[in-house]
């Protein structure tokens, strides 16, 4: 994963999930990454378990962005947003999330499993 990420959780308005998640992955995750300073995007919606039962958010979208871009690449998303350049859905809950997150250590992986 790039080593500056931006972290959104969102919600869709009540009633609309289809229409905020077509949105969502059609339009408005090419519409970011359009933008100067960002380099991919990826979606997750979230998923219960005994760590965790509920969320006061059910989707997150992870932007990986281009190091040192931080404030370039945030200046050119607020630039655009609820543009013709980014349309925002009415499907999207005015309630969210956004943070940046830059990476203090490398990337750690599981061990690949030998051969019993």
């Amino acid at each position: 994963m790039a080593s500056l990420v931006l972290i959104v959780l969102t919600n869709p308005t009540e009633g609309r999930e289809d229409e905020y998640n077509d949105w969502y992955t059609h339009d408005h995750l090419d519409d970011v990454l359009a933008l100067e300073g960002f380099r991919a995007a990826q979606r997750y919606k979230f998923t219960p378990g005994r760590l965790s039962a509920e969320a006061p958010y059910r989707y997150l979208a992870i932007y990986e962005a281009e190091e040192g871009s931080a404030e370039r690449a945030e200046a050119a998303l607020l630039a655009a947003a609820g543009t013709d350049a980014m349309p925002i859905s009415k499907a999207l809950s005015r309630e969210q999330a956004v943070w940046w997150y830059t990476a203090i250590g490398d990337r750690v992986e599981a061990p690949t499993p030998k051969p019993a």
